[in-house]
């Protein structure tokens, strides 16, 4: 992903959390795009719904301890991800 393109997902991923209260994740910029983490798998299903809307090309991971102190459960690393995606009505997963 390219740096516009990175915005533009940072962009959507920010108004996507903004909608859920709930929410419990952070994210990283890594050399291919962004890494979400994520806590609850309610968290990671919204994450999932979002990347489906998005037809984006991602990397899923459980089960990674980043640090002895703190434990993630789900790790998205998205990729890519189609930047019309708001111009059709067929969703991807």
């Amino acid at each position: 992903m390219n740096a516009e393109k990175k915005k533009r997902f940072l962009k959507w991923y920010k108004l996507s959390i903004s909608l859920n209260s709930n929410y419990h994740g952070k994210i990283e910029e890594c050399q291919n795009g962004y890494t979400i983490y994520m806590y609850k798998f309610e968290d990671f299903i919204d994450i999932l719904n979002l990347l489906g809307q998005m037809a984006a090309q991602f990397n899923v991971g459980y089960g990674y301890e980043e640090d002895p102190n703190k434990i993630t459960d789900y790790q998205i690393t998205v990729i890519d991800f189609d930047e019309s995606f708001q111009e059709r009505s067929t969703q991807y997963i």
